[in-house]
């Protein structure tokens, strides 16, 4: 008895449709190799199909599909791998966006806090630091930021004379 099964499953799909039709001692094998990935595309693939009297198919089924099921396996393996990076890239895109907003979120609350006409450097400066701090946390490099906690430093400790 042949190692059909185990042969087929070294081929390293994970997946097939088959389909065998016997004609006296004619066969027919239709072997449709299946991605789990979701490119509508690669379901769009057609079946490999092999003809030939039972002794032929028996003796050169593995050798005459190698190659092609490489090929599909390596084209699998592309898509898998393509669809992932998307993904992340996709999150890291919208990671970048949410922390965007949210920092000009920060900075217009900040912005809006320094110009009110009720605002005092000397009472205030705790709140336009703790701002400016959230925002800094967010994005590092944000100048605005450094420039109202550089700023404020003065009022945490003033001093009439130096």
């Amino acid at each position: 008895m042949s190692k059909f099964f185990s042969t087929l499953k070294q081929m390293g799909i994970e997946q097939y449709g088959i389909s065998i039709l016997f004609d006296d001692e004619t066969v027919s094998v239709s072997v449709l190799p299946k991605s789990n990935a979701k490119d509508k595309a690669l379901q769009s693939l057609k079946p490999l199909t092999l003809r030939g009297n039972v002794t032929e198919v028996d003796e050169k089924f593995f050798q005459i599909l190698q190659k092609p099921l490489e090929q599909t396996k390596a084209l699998f393996r592309n898509t898998v791998a393509f669809e992932k990076s998307l993904k992340e890239t996709e999150q890291k895109t919208q990671q970048a966006k949410k922390k965007k907003e949210s920092t000009a979120k920060k900075a217009t609350e900040l912005k809006q806090l320094l110009k009110e006409k009720g605002f005092n450097p000397m009472q205030d400066h705790k709140k336009a630091t703790d701002l400016a701090t959230a925002i800094l946390k967010i994005d590092p490099e944000h100048k605005e930021a450094k420039k109202v906690i550089d700023d404020m430093k003065a009022y945490d400790n003033p001093q009439l004379f130096n």
